[in-house]
């Protein structure tokens, strides 16, 4: 059934008409009041080339005269990627309530697979998102919604299928900054996959002492490491189940520690209060953990095993807590 689904899903991009009349490329974004004043740029997605930047005015920008030819492109705020954008002639719409761009073909075509990808519940786990983002990239390969889709799928590809990934890529994807970044973060993945010993990094305490993430993995327990941010919705929405596995494991040989990344402390400390996070975390790591495990997207579980060798990558909680009912519930440590 999940494939007929996303066959259905992906059916529109491919059905886009390569014609277009003479209309301005133009995006015309809406941003609430904490916006105001600040610079909007848009760059390409693939090489973070500068396409237009602009000032946000009365809650307003409208970037006009834009290319005609399709590029992928991320919209900044303030240096960060707020939401998505693929210049084609005609007038598209952003809000600050939303990651996709929509009023022109493409832009509309991939806002419907972003959100058809959010609502299907059986895309809970990796193996599953994999899947999607793999066939989403052979379906969209001619058009610029392929740039997006093959990045996603390096972010996450066994590294054996990289360099396969990339020899039949377009020439724009294979030889763009990002996809060679990625192809690192692949090999990354690798060093650090299931079977592999840990490896440490520094941070802060939440009273703002250095310390190294290895103080939190004791031997002789499981571990199970929550990387997150305090800006990341996913995150802090999936706090309340990451509780309830803490609770249900903590007395038969479970600890949890959250790394805070790309993050500031105060935000970090922030979070962890406003939500009562009970187990430690640890503050200011910004990038090192993603440089480390390659890893790209949060929230991301990793978990450790009494020994210091990792047991499980990017699993769901849901897969996590099986796991734990095996060998906890059998009295194994």
């Amino acid at each position: 059934m999940k494939r007929h689904i996303i066959n259905f899903i992906l059916a529109g991009a491919a059905l886009i008409s390569a014609s277009c009349s003479q209309k301005k490329t133009e995006l015309e974004i809406s941003l609430s009041d904490k916006f105001e004043g600040q610079t909007v740029e848009l760059i390409n997605f693939l090489d973070s080339t500068s396409i237009a930047t602009a000032t946000v005015e009365n809650g307003k920008v409208r970037l006009s005269e834009l290319p005609s030819e399709p590029v992928f492109a991320s919209v900044l705020i303030d240096g960060r990627t707020r939401a998505f954008y693929i210049t084609e002639p005609g007038l598209a719409t952003l809000n600050d309530s939303t990651s996709t761009a929509s009023g022109t073909p493409l832009n509309d075509s991939f806002a419907k697979m972003l959100s058809s990808l959010d609502s299907l519940e059986n895309l809970d786990d990796a193996d599953a998102y994999v899947e999607f983002v793999e066939k989403s990239y052979n379906d969209n390969k001619k058009n610029p919604i392929g740039s997006y889709f093959g990045i996603e799928w390096l972010k996450y590809a066994d590294y054996n299928k990289v360099d396969s990934l990339l020899a039949e890529a377009p020439v724009n994807l294979k030889e763009s900054s990002k996809a060679k970044y990625y192809q690192n973060f692949a090999k990354l993945r690798a060093a650090t996959a299931p079977g592999q010993p840990f490896v440490d990094f520094e941070g802060e305490t939440i009273d703002g002492v250095n310390t190294k993430f290895s103080s939190f993995v004791k031997p002789g327990v499981f571990t199970l490491v929550d990387f997150w941010a305090s800006w990341c919705p996913y995150c802090i929405k999936e706090l309340p189940e990451m509780s309830a596995l803490y609770e249900r494991w903590k007395d038969k040989g479970l600890e949890i520690v959250g790394v805070a990344v790309r993050d500031t402390p105060d935000d970090s400390k922030a979070a962890v209060n406003k939500h009562n996070i009970t187990w430690p975390v640890i503050l200011n790591t910004q990038r090192r953990p993603y440089d480390i495990y390659g890893f790209s997207g949060i929230p991301h579980h990793m978990l450790i095993g009494p020994d210091g060798k990792i047991i499980s990558r990017d699993e769901s909680l849901q897969q996590i807590d099986a796991r734990l009912k095996t060998v906890l519930d059998n009295g194994a440590k």
